[in-house]
């Protein structure tokens, strides 16, 4: 299992924005809990963006529970020992593109958000988003936690995206094209 200095260190090279103080409460309050789903219904999810630049396109996923579009994510997993390994399996088990080879080694965003009564015990997920490059001509696979992936140009969305990602998503992409081109 992660741990806690391990994903402390991890938010922190990530980019400070309104929710990084909500991370560190957190944190503060319940210590390693609050990397497991069984932790409590506050607790910290690793998500990735994966991206083409050539194609200025997204690779989604029309996730069951939520029945809307989003980037690949999800809990930690015992044998996770990074968020950012978390996010690279979450993303290579829910799309099929095994292995991501560009990953950025930093997050990209941080972002918290509050979760509909489909997710049970879940109320709050604490989200490190990384990014990952891949090409549309690469075939994805929908895992049985989704309903569909497919890759859109950032020009046309699915109208049933999650919650505030329409406005998130080409400030999302952008830095994950500026993360992934300085990671050459």
């Amino acid at each position: 299992m992660i741990e806690l200095d391990t994903a402390r260190k991890e938010v922190e090279r990530g980019p400070q924005n309104s929710f990084s103080a909500s991370f560190a409460e957190l944190y503060d309050r319940q210590g390693g809990d609050s990397l497991s789903r069984s932790g409590g219904a506050h607790h910290v999810t690793a998500s990735c963006l994966v991206i083409d630049p050539a194609a200025e396109a997204v690779l989604l996923n029309h996730h069951r529970k939520a029945g809307l579009w989003g980037q690949f994510g999800g809990h930690l997993e015992p044998a996770d020992v990074s968020l950012r390994g978390a996010a690279r399996r979450e993303a290579e088990e829910e799309s099929g593109l095994r292995p991501l080879t560009r990953m950025t080694d930093d997050p990209i965003d941080l972002h918290v958000h509050d979760l509909s009564a489909a997710f049970g015990t879940c109320t709050r997920h604490f989200d490190v988003v990384f990014a990952a490059q891949a090409s549309t001509d690469d075939s994805p696979h929908v895992s049985d936690e989704s309903f569909d992936v497919a890759w859109f140009p950032l020009d046309r969305l699915p109208d049933d995206l999650m919650p505030d990602l329409p406005s998130r998503l080409p400030s999302l992409y952008r830095s994950a094209v500026a993360a992934l081109s300085s990671h050459d």
